[in-house]
């Protein structure tokens, strides 16, 4: 377990013994980066703030019935506002999960495109980055986000996307493989994108 995770599990720890300051700074830690998920999923920001308070409104209430000790944090808080906001969609359409296309929804913005617009020549990869990124199935999107920007680990993607864990990595490989012909770019100027290797 790194250093992060070792710190978030004496958080949640902290929280789980009734905590308040635990509770407050497991919710400023990771409110930001679970609307910034969100929004990838559903494009209401008030439908996923919605969701985020919900979110952590059910872990106090049940804190003292939770037996689960998350490994990564982050992952846990992802599953859980995930599952939420499906939720709202079914009720708020009065559709079954199979019914959202949520391959369709799933828009992410990907925060190392901004490495590239120093100059002109940059500016244009990051036009063809761009380009290339709303070719890639959405699936294949999110696997990027997750895995990526989000450090989450192939078990992790999978499990999100309710996938296998070798589908997870098919997705990321797939992308990444269709990413680089499309765009035909140097591999140093491709790792800064991505950010770190498959």
């Amino acid at each position: 377990m790194d250093i992060e995770n070792q710190h978030n599990q004496l958080i949640w720890e902290n929280f789980k013994a009734g905590n308040k300051e635990a509770f407050a700074q497991l919710y400023n830690q990771h409110v930001q980066m679970l609307f910034r998920y969100g929004t990838k999923i559903c494009p209401c920001d008030d439908l996923v703030k919605d969701a985020i308070q919900e979110v952590f409104l059910d872990l106090f209430i049940k804190r003292n019935r939770n037996n689960t000790n998350p490994e990564n944090l982050k992952y846990y808080l992802f599953l859980a506002l995930k599952r939420n906001l499906i939720k709202k969609l079914q009720r708020d359409r009065k559709l079954v999960e199979e019914q959202i296309d949520f391959e369709l929804i799933f828009k992410p913005e990907y925060s190392a495109e901004s490495i590239l617009i120093e100059e002109e020549e940059e500016q244009e990869m990051k036009i063809k980055i761009s380009k290339a990124l709303r070719q890639l199935p959405a699936r294949q999107k999110e696997a990027l986000y997750l895995r990526f920007n989000e450090s989450l680990d192939y078990t992790e993607v999978a499990k999100l996307l309710k996938i296998s864990v070798e589908s997870a990595r098919k997705q990321v490989y797939r992308a990444l493989k269709t990413l680089r012909e499309d765009i035909n770019v140097n591999t140093f100027v491709f790792m800064l994108f991505v950010k770190n290797e498959v």
